[in-house]
């Protein structure tokens, strides 16, 4: 039976472990590659375990064919389902409540305008996500088959990421000083 120390020592670990960027990286990879196996044993498509630009097409697409009868295009597994796949409502939610948690969560306000440029800013991404396969998984797979517009995609991508990291960092050094 281990000591009581042995036992806080490997709680101390466990806790500073749980809060290292690195460990939650690979433990959120993990947990979306079981994600992806599953969906894909389900029924849905390769390249479809968790996409934000598909997740919000189906979504989208299943509330309007349930709610105005229409007959929107769906992913397989969405077509197969009772409800469309909720993925992005789940993310939502778990950001909103993890921000609420951690006290990070602050509403700032500004003019409509820059509400406007961020509302059309998504909607500009989610289509080219659409339009270009979006899912870095998806742009991958694509490229392996020779598709240049997926290889394209991703070097676009790599660049908006270091991009968007460079600015919010500047955002960050600014609101510091």
């Amino acid at each position: 039976m281990p000591a009581a120390s042995d036992t806080t020592s490997l709680y101390a670990l466990m806790s500073r472990l749980s809060r290292h960027p690195a460990f939650l990286g690979a433990l959120i990879g993990i947990v979306a590659a079981f994600s992806q196996a599953l969906l894909i044993s389900a029924g849905g498509p390769e390249a479809y375990g968790f996409c934000v630009a598909c997740h919000t097409r189906d979504l989208v697409n299943g509330l309007s064919n349930i709610i105005a009868g229409t007959s929107l295009a769906l992913a397989p597994l969405s077509k197969n389902a009772i409800l469309p796949v909720m993925s992005v409502v789940g993310v939502m939610i778990g950001a909103f409540l993890s921000a609420k948690v951690h006290k990070e969560h602050k509403i700032r306000k500004t003019d409509y305008q820059e509400y406007l440029i961020y509302f059309i800013g998504g909607f500009v991404v989610l289509q080219l996500a659409m339009i270009f396969g979006g899912c870095p998984y998806r742009a991958a797979l694509r490229t392996g088959y020779g598709d240049i517009t997926a290889l394209l995609f991703i070097i676009t991508m790599a660049l908006g990421v270091i991009v968007g990291t460079l600015l919010m960092l500047r955002q960050a050094e600014k609101e510091i000083n």
